[in-house]
């Protein structure tokens, strides 16, 4: 698969104040990540070839067929399917108000455009930007070479709560004590993701944990 590593499909901007400070996350604790003190282990470079958002741009101009598939619990449980080919797109949703299909043409633009901005939302974004924040960082660690949905991928775990002292301090400043990121992520050699699995936890004001969990997979036709 090829892909373009820089493309931000604009349905993935983000815009939710979660992605925002996840984004500062990423980019304001770098300061903490290189002070860590003398002995202690870091892989934060371990996940940096990790692209989540080139799912999109596999999506919206799809270079072979595959099916598509992307459970949430955010807002509720909500269940994405779709069969993409590079002609047509046949989508699927479950979601708390009920069953919605939606079918796309690639000659069509209406009918393309509206399959593809349906296959996005607030769930999609903030896995995104929670992947985003950590890739770099030592919470991600590579397992190894993996064959998964039809495509050759490195495997890597996620868990924040394994990150090294001055990340994990990072992390708990922004999302509170107890708050954690735990998963699987199978990508390609473009850094695809055709496989991602992540839990996580953030403790609110009030002291109790609000809990998500996410489901990506790209299957190869």
């Amino acid at each position: 698969m090829t892909f373009c590593a820089n493309y931000q499909p604009p349905f993935w901007r983000q815009t939710l104040l979660t992605a925002a400070a996840l984004a500062l996350l990423a980019g304001g604790c770098n300061s903490s990540a290189n002070s860590t003190s003398a002995g202690e282990k870091s892989t934060t470079a371990a996940g940096s070839g990790i692209d989540v958002n080139c799912v999109g741009k596999h999506i919206e101009s799809p270079p072979e067929a595959f099916h598509y598939s992307f459970k949430s619990s955010v807002g509720g449980s909500v269940d994405k399917e779709a069969e993409i080919t590079p002609q047509s797109m046949n989508v699927t949703i479950q979601d708390k108000s009920g069953a919605h299909k939606y079918h796309g043409v690639r000659s069509d633009e209406a009918s393309w455009h509206n399959a593809v901005l349906s296959l996005s939302g607030s769930g999609l974004t903030v896995m995104s930007a929670r992947v985003d924040s950590i890739k770099n960082k030592s919470a991600v660690v590579r397992a190894g070479a993996e064959p998964m949905n039809g495509y050759q991928t490195t495997k890597y775990s996620l868990d924040t709560t394994h990150a090294n002292s001055s990340e994990l301090r990072a992390y708990e400043a922004f999302f509170g004590s107890g708050s954690y990121d735990k998963g699987t992520i199978w990508v390609t050699a473009d850094g695809c993701p055709v496989k991602l699995i992540l839990d996580e936890a953030t403790r609110q004001a009030d002291g109790r944990v609000d809990q998500l969990h996410y489901e990506l997979d790209m299957i190869k036709r």
